[in-house]
C-alpha cells in the first residue's frame, strides 16, 4: 500500500489523489488550491479530474467569478467508503493499538517509526515496528515469539508491505538505548506506553 496516496489500492488515477485530497476535513478549495493539496501532476490535470468527479456527484463544483470551488460531497453514497480508504493509515495505528494491547504476553512499549510514521511511505517500504519486551519476559519465551510473528503476518495481510520488528529489551533500552530504539521512541507513534518508557529512559541519564 501506498500511504502517501492511499485510494490507489482501488484506483491508480490522478482522481483518487483528488478525493484523498478533499475526504480530510469540511474544506472547499479552488482548483489551484487543490493542485497544492494533491501536490503532484499539473494544475490543468488536476483541475480536469476534480471536474470529472464533479460529474459523477461525488464533488460538488460552484463557481465564484472565474474560479470553480471543489468540495466532497458527503451525502454521496460513495463519501464514507472514500474517506475510509483516505484514512488506511490512521485504521492501521489504530488496529495495531487494539492488537498489541491484547497480547497476552504485553511489551514494555511498542512504537510505530519510519517513513510510515512520517507518512512518506510507499508500496515498497517496510512497516517498522520497535517492539520493548518485558524485563520479566525471555527472548526465547514461546508466547511471545509467537506474537511477534503472528503480528509481522497480519501487518503483510493489512497493508501488503512487509514488517519490520525491531526488538530491544527493557535493561537493553534503559542501561545503554540503541540509538534506533531512541529515535523511534522520541519522534514515532505510541502504539503502548511508549511515552512512559521514554520519559524513564531520559530520568535514567541524568541519574
Amino acid at each position: 500500500m501506498d500511504f502517501r496516496r492511499p485510494l490507489r489500492v482501488v484506483t491508480p488515477t490522478l482522481d483518487g489523489d483528488v478525493l484523498a485530497a478533499l475526504a480530510g476535513g469540511e474544506i472547499e478549495v479552488s482548483g489551484r488550491e487543490l493542485h497544492r493539496l494533491v501536490g503532484h501532476s499539473s494544475e490543468e490535470g488536476v483541475r480536469k479530474a476534480a471536474d470529472r468527479l464533479a460529474r459523477q456527484g461525488i464533488l460538488t463544483q460552484r463557481v465564484m467569478g472565474r474560479t470553480r470551488i471543489y468540495a466532497l460531497n458527503r451525502e454521496h453514497l460513495a463519501a464514507e467508503p472514500v474517506q475510509r480508504l483516505a484514512a488506511l493509515r490512521a485504521q492501521l495505528i489504530e488496529r495495531l493499538r487494539q492488537v498489541i494491547a491484547a497480547w497476552d504476553v504485553p511489551p514494555a512499549a511498542a512504537v510505530l517509526f519510519g517513513s510510515v510514521s512520517r507518512k512518506t511511505a510507499s508500496e515498497t517500504s517496510d512497516v517498522d515496528i520497535l517492539l520493548v519486551r518485558a524485563r520479566a519476559v525471555g527472548a526465547d519465551d514461546d508466547a511471545w515469539r509467537e506474537q511477534l510473528e503472528r503480528l509481522s503476518r497480519d501487518v503483510t495481510s493489512w497493508t501488503g508491505n512487509d514488517a519490520r520488528i525491531v526488538e530491544f529489551s527493557e535493561t537493553e533500552v534503559l542501561a545503554r538505548p540503541p540509538s534506533v530504539a531512541v529515535e523511534a521512541l522520541s519522534d514515532g507513534i505510541d502504539l503502548l506506553r511508549a511515552r512512559q518508557l521514554l520519559r524513564r529512559l531520559k530520568q535514567a541519564e541524568r541519574e
